[in-house]
């Protein structure tokens, strides 16, 4: 029998899949929205692995959006953005949260004047959700506001450079080929998402075949559909539970290792894996494209060109291209609430990890975390100490009812 911890780690990842299956409602004009004719460059910040653009809104209502290879559309999470300037919606259609199985439903709201400043604004169709389902802010202790997808980006060559936080959107007629340190390698787009095929290694020197999505809506270094294959079956030491959270709500699947992945020439050893089973009843696997996802966590070891219209994408190794892949080894989830987003609770406890042996319960507030008070910490700060090298020591005070009390552990590998 498979052994199964229960577990509840912090990897997020976000996807929509349209529940029609005829062309799409949203239509879009190509616009010049660089400064130059040439290219603009946007800066963006990492959370939790996810890229956050600073975005407005009818020229003053600031965003804050998530920059999704992996949706096709631009998403607002919430109508109120777009009810207070009397927007009329053109129609209700349904689409799939993050878990692929819980039907949402969107208004589709045309002539939207979107600006990642930079750029110049562009108007657009985009999806506002009816009702907000996104529970992206615990996870992330950030707020964020919806996703800017393709329909943003895809007419121009779309470089990612995550060392400096900066994306920049290219003209194909004046972009030049970047550097013989550079190399290029074929992708496939279908409804404006870009698609790559690699090898995974499950056991010995067997390789699998499989197709992944490229999806910077994806915090997390690999994530495999299990049942889209018959060689994907989840290792017997993998953690199951929550893997994090997207539209919809909450995220359940498994968390191992994988011995290796090929992809772009390169390999991957040892690559921490998230296994998902897809509901079947709701989504047929000929609609989904792939087998799994390539997530930030990966894609971030490279320099990146993505040119969607000649389905070609150049890249370079980046410095941290053979630093080990980064998960929890505590066995909590921490989740930031309040207004604010500076109360912190302990979401999730693994039985038999360290944080569990340790005494620490779900629900427990943290009021200090490593003798720093929490009124001096953030979200990112928890989960990158809780992320460090087995053996680092842990200290939380924590608040149970109106208890408090000091728990101390060391971090370990769960798989």
């Amino acid at each position: 029998m498979m052994r199964r911890l229960k577990s509840h780690i912090s990897v997020l990842w976000i996807t929509l899949l349209f529940a029609f299956s005829s062309g799409s409602p949203l239509s879009a004009q190509v616009q010049d929205i660089t400064q130059d004719g040439e290219s603009v460059r946007i800066p963006f910040q990492t959370h939790q692995d996810f890229i956050i653009i600073r975005a407005t809104i009818f020229g003053n209502l600031e965003l804050n959006l998530i920059f999704d290879t992996g949706a096709q559309h631009t998403i607002l999470f919430n109508r109120i953005y777009t009810d207070i300037f009397g927007v009329e919606y053109d129609r209700r259609i349904p689409i799939y949260g993050a878990d692929l199985s819980r039907e949402l439903h969107a208004l589709i709201a045309h002539n939207i004047p979107v600006k990642a400043a930079p750029s110049k604004p562009k108007n657009m169709s985009i999806l506002v959700l009816e009702e907000d389902h996104s529970v992206l802010d615990q996870l992330l202790g950030k707020s964020v506001h919806g996703l800017l997808g393709a329909s943003f980006f895809a007419d121009y060559i779309v470089e990612i450079n995550y060392r400096r936080n900066y994306i920049k959107l290219h003209h194909r007629s004046s972009f030049k080929q970047p550097g013989s340190n550079y190399h290029s390698f074929p992708i496939e787009v279908i409804n404006n998402k870009p698609y790559v095929k690699g090898n995974v290694r499950l056991n010995g020197n067997d390789r699998t075949p499989l197709r992944f999505l490229l999806d910077t809506g994806a915090g997390l270094p690999l994530l495999l559909h299990s049942n889209t294959h018959p060689d994907l079956e989840i290792p017997e030491n993998a953690i199951s539970g929550q893997l994090g959270a997207g539209l919809g709500g909450y995220l359940k699947g498994y968390l191992s290792r994988v011995p290796g992945l090929e992809l772009w020439d390169h390999q991957f050893g040892d690559i921490v894996t998230n296994f998902q089973d897809i509901d079947t009843m709701a989504i047929d696997f000929r609609d989904l494209n792939r087998e799994g996802i390539i997530g930030n966590q990966l894609l971030n070891r490279f320099h990146l060109y993505i040119n969607y219209t000649d389905e070609v994408i150049h890249l370079r190794p980046e410095r941290n291209f053979d630093e080990p892949f980064r998960y929890n080894k505590s066995g909590i989830s921490v989740i930031a609430a309040g207004p604010e987003l500076n109360r912190f609770y302990i979401a999730n406890v693994a039985e038999k990890s360290p944080a569990w042996e340790a005494g620490l319960r779900r629900g427990d507030r943290i009021v200090a975390f490593q003798r720093w008070p929490s009124s001096f910490m953030s979200l990112r700060f928890i989960t990158n100490r809780l992320e460090r090298q087995e053996g680092n020591r842990i200290r939380v005070r924590v608040e149970r009812e109106e208890d408090r009390q000091t728990h101390t552990f060391r971090l370990r590998e769960l798989f």
